[in-house]
């Protein structure tokens, strides 16, 4: 049960940062801890997960680079079997940090996570990777990035805060290594908000209605 179980901690784990506008790079790990509280129906299990991250790394724009660091929160939804362990997860989060240099820096997006992508080998611990589209906030830029990560999550069933429902705890890591989505080419994302659907490597109409508002607040909000 915990194998199928952990795939709503891998949320987290799949909150790397990728592709970013040409001649741009990023590579780094992070650490995160979560909860998800579980639903059931028969086989089928539902998940609510929350938690926090942190995440380190250097960002290269052109010949400048940086080291840099954030704190964030994240949100999400899972869906599954429990016996088969085929299912989703997708989850929207926003971190905030800075750079060496001490300029400030956003982050906001969007994670997709399928059970294709779980490699599942202990009673404790997964591990996986996921789809995600990034929005980061420089003092002289935005760059809007996509791409992937692979990460490592452990956690164990604690009394719920709800006691019709199931609550598992758990914590992991992360890392991701990163490059422009065709450096050569001179591709650029598309520059407005409005444009989201072209870049995004999923199609967010699979997603649950709720999480798909959300998304687009937190795209508003952080823009403003």
């Amino acid at each position: 049960m915990k194998h199928a179980l952990l795939i709503t901690l891998m949320l987290v784990a799949a909150s790397g940062i990728v592709f970013a506008e040409p001649n741009a790079t990023m590579s780094g790990g992070g650490d995160f801890s979560a909860s998800a509280v579980l639903w059931f129906a028969g086989t089928n299990v539902t998940a609510q997960v929350s938690g926090n991250l942190t995440l380190t790394g250097e960002l290269v724009v052109g010949e400048t680079e940086s080291a840099f660091k954030a704190k964030g929160s994240l949100s999400g939804a899972a869906s599954g079997d429990s016996n088969t362990m085929i299912g989703s997860g997708w989850a929207t989060f926003v971190a905030r940090g800075t750079l060496a240099t001490g300029e400030k820096i956003s982050m906001r997006g969007a994670i997709d996570l399928s059970t294709d992508d779980i490699d599942l080998s202990s009673d404790t611990a997964g591990s996986g990777t996921g789809s995600l589209y990034v929005v980061l906030s420089l003092p002289d830029r935005t760059l809007r990035m996509r791409g992937s990560v692979t990460g490592t999550a452990g956690g164990a069933f604690v009394p719920p805060d709800d006691p019709t429902t199931m609550q598992l705890d758990g914590k992991g890591s992360f890392t991701f290594t990163i490059a422009s989505k065709d450096a050569s080419s001179g591709e650029v994302l598309g520059q407005e908000e409005d444009s989201q659907a072209s870049v995004l490597p999923w199609d967010t109409q699979q997603w649950p209605d709720q999480l798909r508002e959300q998304f687009a607040r937190v795209m508003q909000e952080e823009s403003e």
